[in-house]
């Protein structure tokens, strides 16, 4: 019954606009008629309310029809109501300025004079009128739209050719990981409610290290969700940069994310994005940035409201890139974009968010404020963790715990959890009031005291997991953590199976606070498998800076060339297991956990250890020249020459290039020398590029280039074009003068 009578009423009110329209249209027909034109303030309107007529109309239809559901219904109130308003606004206005028939010389003065102040007002109006009928437009597509964004073939096709990465996992993880009843006390906030409503909407929060930004992001994503449920009109996309992620650190793949993210929520195709699609020959070529933000706009227009949570941005490895972005994003103007960011208070990004930010729209998450939200989380670990419970059922002991987290907290959200996670190690009552009073004062000293109370024994594995995990290409999993321990390092690097983890949780144990554990789905079956990554930024942060060395966890120290190096060295290492040619097979394959790791991304370390460490050109010249076996195996599980390929177990050397062309591909000058001194062939032929000189070319390997040269490599030598070809269309100068000083034609000498 009351379903009944809610749509009686909305449809009710439907018919009154309409007539109300009618009445203004029919005043401003009268009017003209009279006049021979109609003022120029009104013109616009006199378009734009049969368009509002005939929209309501419909929807009224869909209303009837029962094509609209509850939530659209409760959506569209507001609309109509607006609708409403604005048109008894300009009837008042009207009547103020159009002159009626039996007005006399004097009225008819006075209301041209008031005319000439009306024309702001009517226009105003007429902006106002014509956002609506966007959105009523909108929720009469939505209700006669048969379409299925997550399955339709098209816009399945454009995501997976987009590859854009998942922040899905961030958010689950984010929201898993918050306490009951945090965050409140910006969800309640005045400046929240009105970030949600007003129009071109920005907001920034910031704050210290271990906050618990991403924390309250999720909070606010959720709640933000809720709000947007049910209503097709109301739509969300976000991003969380992280730093375990690489793919998660490109500002570029965050606007990739967002587009997949609109096109899963669209109610038709959307024709910026199938336009996109085309002109890049249906996928067959990447789009440029500046396509895809057009893209981008064009699709947030199409929906009346889309909030955008952004958290992190200070994980983001292009942040230059990543303010031009946001930057543009605010010159759109938008009336419906809702956008909402947060990172550390940084000054490349303050200065960059405040030339479109307003002031009272930064928001610094204090101490006072964060503290109210740490102290819940204390009180609830204290209840509920079973390693904590013991200390929480004495009040007195309870209440010493409580004081001194909260006095050293100093907002630092990050600071409690490891100080919380120490406490639940403590076995006596004297072990710990010992803890208590001496708690670390900052997150760095509460790091080294971690690291420093690694035991010796445990240690030799979490310096490896420790590494890896500051480094990795890409996430990894516990069972391939496991394996990383196995890999020794000591001369050359080898893989023992019986070194392996028994059990991968075990990382948990070795490396304390300063990891954790999370659920990832993977595949089209949904299985999962367990992520191990670095518990925060600030751990990396520690583990990289110069600050450590000083204390007493100096051998956990991170550098650069050196640690790439050894993982370099490490996935070799691991391959060199594969010295029989029917080791490696599909049937057997996913039992080596941290082969697909190793055979992909072994180059990405070495290129990144540069030429400062070379110590994996020995381990590679062992898979490149002595054991052909492990170089066959590593092209069959990943070939960085075809990267679309999948592993193939059953291919042959004979159809793959010689080792000198991965080297050149690559730029792997030493490895290259070492080759050379082997007296290998500069000019075999094989590979994309067709033989090493080209490859090089390509790349812009300007030293490598140099060498292949002065071992007499051909010159005009390639299946598709030739070396100078190649490095005139990368733009690498400096390889075009090395090519043309050795008489390089400017021609494919193969196309005669």
């Amino acid at each position: 019954m009351a379903e009944g009578l809610a749509v009686v009423g909305v449809v009710a009110s439907i018919v009154q606009i309409v007539d109300f329209s009618t009445k203004v249209i029919r005043r401003l027909e009268e009017f003209h008629s009279a006049a021979g034109e109609i003022p120029k303030s009104f013109r616009h309107i006199n378009t734009e309310l049969p368009v509002l007529s005939t929209t309501l109309q419909n929807i009224s239809r869909d209303i009837k029809t029962d094509s609209v559901d509850t939530g659209t219904r409760d959506a569209l109130i507001p609309v109509i109501d607006g609708c409403r308003e604005q048109i008894a606004q300009l009837d008042v206005i009207l009547a103020k300025t159009l002159p009626a028939t039996n007005d006399s010389w004097g009225t008819k003065s006075k209301k041209a004079m008031v005319s000439l102040h009306q024309e702001d007002k009517v226009e105003n109006i007429t902006k106002i009128l014509r956002n609506y009928i966007a959105t009523l437009t909108f929720y009469h597509i939505a209700a006669s739209s048969n379409l299925q964004p997550l399955r339709d073939l098209k816009l399945v096709k454009i995501r997976e050719w987009l590859s854009a990465p998942d922040p899905s996992m961030n958010y689950q993880k984010a929201l898993k990981q918050r306490q009951d009843d945090t965050g409140l006390w910006f969800l309640e906030s005045d400046q929240y409610a009105e970030w949600r409503t007003d129009a071109t909407s920005f907001f920034w929060l910031h704050g210290i290290p271990g906050c618990g930004k991403t924390i309250l992001s999720s909070t606010i994503l959720q709640n933000v969700l809720q709000h947007c449920n049910s209503d097709p009109g109301k739509v969300v996309a976000y991003f969380f940069f992280d730093f375990n992620d690489i793919q998660k650190q490109n500002p570029e793949l965050m606007v990739r994310s967002l587009i997949c993210q609109l096109s899963q929520q669209c109610v038709r195709i959307p024709t910026s994005l199938d336009t996109l699609f085309s002109s890049c020959e249906n996928g067959q070529r990447q789009p440029s940035l500046h396509a895809l933000l057009e893209a981008l706009q064009q699709m947030m227009q199409e929906f009346p409201h889309i909030y955008i949570v952004l958290d992190a941005l200070d994980e983001c490895s292009g942040r230059a890139e990543l303010m031009d972005i946001l930057e543009t994003m605010s010159t759109w103007q938008l009336q419906n974009l809702h956008t909402l960011l947060t990172s550390r208070r940084e000054r490349d990004i303050e200065s960059s968010l405040e030339t479109f930010i307003r002031q009272q729209d930064f928001v610094c998450l204090q101490s006072e404020l964060v503290d109210r939200d740490i102290h819940k989380y204390v009180q609830q670990r204290l209840s509920d963790d079973k390693q904590l419970s013991r200390w929480g059922r004495d009040p007195a002991i309870r209440q010493d715990i409580e004081a001194a987290l909260m006095e050293g907290a100093q907002g630092m959200f990050r600071w409690a959890v490891c100080q919380l996670d120490t406490l639940g190690e403590c076995r006596t009552r004297a072990s710990l009031r010992k803890s208590l009073a001496t708690l670390p004062p900052t997150l760095e000293k509460t790091y080294d005291r971690i690291l420093s109370a690694i035991s010796e024994a445990d240690s030799q594995y979490a310096v490896p997991i420790l590494r890896w995990l500051t480094f990795s290409a890409r996430p990894l999993s516990a069972d391939e953590v496991a394996e990383i321990v196995a890999i020794n390092l000591e001369d050359e690097a080898r893989f023992d199976p019986e070194e392996v983890l028994e059990d991968p949780l075990d990382v948990l144990n070795i490396c304390s606070s300063l990891v954790t554990m999370t659920t990832e789905e993977e595949g089209e079956l949904g299985s999962a498998r367990q992520i191990v990554v670095l518990a925060h930024y600030s751990v990396k942060e520690y583990l990289l800076s110069d600050r450590i060395g000083k204390g007493s966890a100096a051998q956990y120290g991170m550098q650069n060339a050196a640690c790439n190096d050894a993982i370099a060295r490490s996935c070799l290492g691991y391959l060199l297991q594969f010295q029989g040619p029917d080791l490696l097979r599909h049937d057997n394959a996913k039992e080596f956990r941290l082969a697909e790791y190793s055979a992909k991304f072994w180059i990405k370390h070495a290129q990144t250890a540069g030429e400062q460490s070379e110590g994996y050109a020995q381990e590679a010249m062992i898979m490149f020249w002595e054991k052909k076996d492990t170089y066959l195996s590593w092209l069959r599980i990943h070939d960085p020459d075809r990267e679309w390929k999948r592993p193939d177990f059953r291919e042959g050397l004979e159809s793959l290039p010689a080792p000198m062309y991965y080297a050149s591909l690559f730029g792997l000058r030493i490895v290259i020398k070492l080759l050379l001194e082997k007296n290998a062939d500069v000019n075999a032929e094989g590979g994309y590029y067709g033989n090493a000189l080209q490859a090089a070319s390509e790349g812009g390997h300007e030293q490598v280039v140099k060498l292949l040269l002065e071992k007499n490599a051909d010159v005009n030598g390639g299946y598709y074009g030739n070396a100078l070809q190649a490095a005139s269309e990368e733009g690498h100068e400096q390889v075009v003068k090395l090519l043309l000083e050795k008489n390089a034609l400017a021609f494919d000498k193969s196309a005669d």
